[in-house]
């Protein structure tokens, strides 16, 4: 008989289990919901998007149907594989996040976004961009990080106004277009870190880049610097070459890197003063 009851009690206990699940589930749908709806009428008095982390497969219906009222669009870290061709008619958006998603490419239509001053794509599976994204003339700053790229676009030269570029850990070669960022002549920071074929020189064109304050080649099979980028870019203060297979002295010896040296220093002189960055031992932390 006490069995009967046990057995009687745990078949209650376990309804009640599933209707607290089943309620819980019912729960949290009505939340999202509701928090969706929150997010898409904020959207639309806004022009923000704030879709980040919210769990998204594709980018909601609303965000397309924005237009030109859109102005910053972030749906990073979601698990979204594909954007439509719509997404070019967002022309006046300024701010474009689809990092840390799911995507193997761009579609052509984000070239005509041509107000976008931040573009990142960072922690995709992208393997090409689109032919024509030099028409972003307002771009300043990139971050195509962690994706597939094997090439850079023969019109990456005509963003006029990128100050920052962040190609790392890509598939880059010294065939693939670095060249052109030469023509960059806003650029003050560049990181082709982790593009591990890479290798010999970096591009002699970089010394077009006067502006340029920071190289970061870490990573790469980099194992000399031009003096033209020594000698032209006259703010250049960090060259990181961590893990590089570079000839320290050598590099020294380097027509114009005396100058370089003595802006480098000029920068981490606090660091310096209290050995904490440099020693005679060492030479450089970013160097080696």
């Amino acid at each position: 008989m006490s069995d009967f009851f046990a057995s009687v009690g745990e078949f209650f206990e376990q309804i009640g289990r599933d209707i607290h699940a089943q309620y819980d589930a019912t729960r949290r749908s009505y939340n999202r919901a509701n928090a969706e709806d929150k997010r898409e009428k904020s959207a639309r008095a806004t022009g923000i998007v704030t879709e980040r982390d919210a769990g998204l497969k594709a980018l909601p219906e609303y965000v397309y149907n924005l237009g030109d009222r859109a102005r910053v669009i972030d749906a990073g870290a979601n698990a979204i594989e594909r954007v439509e061709d719509r997404l070019g008619s967002l022309t006046r958006a300024k701010t474009l996040k689809l990092d840390a998603n799911a995507l193997r490419s761009i579609p052509n239509s984000l070239t005509l976004m041509t107000s976008l001053k931040v573009l990142n794509l960072r922690g995709n599976e992208i393997r090409s961009l689109p032919e024509d994204i030099g028409r972003l003339v307002e771009l300043e700053d990139l971050d195509v990080s962690e994706n597939k790229l094997e090439t850079l676009p023969k019109s990456f030269g005509a963003l006029a106004k990128l100050r920052r570029a962040r190609l790392g850990a890509n598939a880059l070669t010294n065939d693939s277009g670095l060249d052109a960022l030469g023509n960059c002549v806003e650029l003050e920071s560049v990181s082709i870190r982790d593009n591990k074929h890479v290798h010999g020189s970096l591009p002699v064109s970089w010394g077009c880049l006067i502006k340029l304050k920071e190289i970061d080649a870490d990573g790469t099979a980099v194992s000399a610097v031009p003096k033209e980028i020594f000698l032209a870019c006259e703010n250049l203060s960090t060259l990181s070459m961590r893990r590089c297979p570079i000839d320290v002295a050598q590099l020294k010896r380097t027509e114009g890197y005396e100058t370089y040296e003595t802006k480098r220093k000029l920068k981490h002189d606090k660091q310096i003063d209290s050995r904490v960055l440099m020693n005679e031992s060492r030479f450089d932390e970013r160097l080696g």
